[in-house]
């Protein structure tokens, strides 16, 4: 196996917080922090980063990503909430997130457990044609630039296409938007 191959199947070999990892009970925000950090773990590119951090969460509640906290539990919804913001901020403004996220009326678990589904048809579908399509050796410096692009610009449609799905809701009256 070639490094790159390696560096595919250990992208793609993510791990996630199920649904059924997330007690029915209301968690204080240190179970919820402890429960991103030991589940998603693999997902830190420097052992030390931070992947929730309570002024994160603090703030994305404060911006209308979240909703607003009563007493001091989050509640199974808002933790399933979080994850979608979690999982969507790594690639879109917080605009744009709060314009999926910040509406009523939205069944975060259902909408996290489908992207789950799709993840393992991602994990399936995307490391055969990045094998089939991307340049094999990533130590030689212009075959690295040249793939680094690739990747990088497969990012850049894939977001403008989440942007223009965004473009599309209409404005909701009444509550956050």
């Amino acid at each position: 196996m070639s490094e790159l191959d390696a560096l595919i199947d250990e992208v793609f070999s993510d791990q996630d917080i199920q649904p059924a990892d997330v007690p029915r009970l209301d968690l204080y925000m240190d179970q919820v922090l402890s429960l991103f950090d030991e589940t998603l773990s693999a997902e830190k590119r420097d052992p030390t980063d931070k992947l929730l951090t309570k002024t994160m969460v603090h703030n994305y509640v404060k911006e209308g990503l979240l909703a607003p906290v009563r007493g001091k539990k989050y509640t199974r919804q808002q933790i399933m909430q979080l994850l979608c913001v979690y999982h969507l901020k790594q690639t879109l403004k917080l605009s744009d997130v709060k314009a999926l996220t910040g509406r009523d009326g939205v069944d975060f678990e259902a909408g996290y457990t489908r992207l789950l589904q799709n993840k393992e048809r991602i994990r399936a579908l995307i490391p055969p044609l990045l094998r089939e399509y991307l340049p094999a050796d990533p130590h030689d410096p212009d075959e690295r630039l040249v793939l680094c692009l690739t990747l990088s610009e497969t990012a850049i449609y894939l977001r403008r296409l989440c942007e223009r799905l965004i473009d599309t809701i209409p404005e909701q009256s009444g509550g956050t938007t």
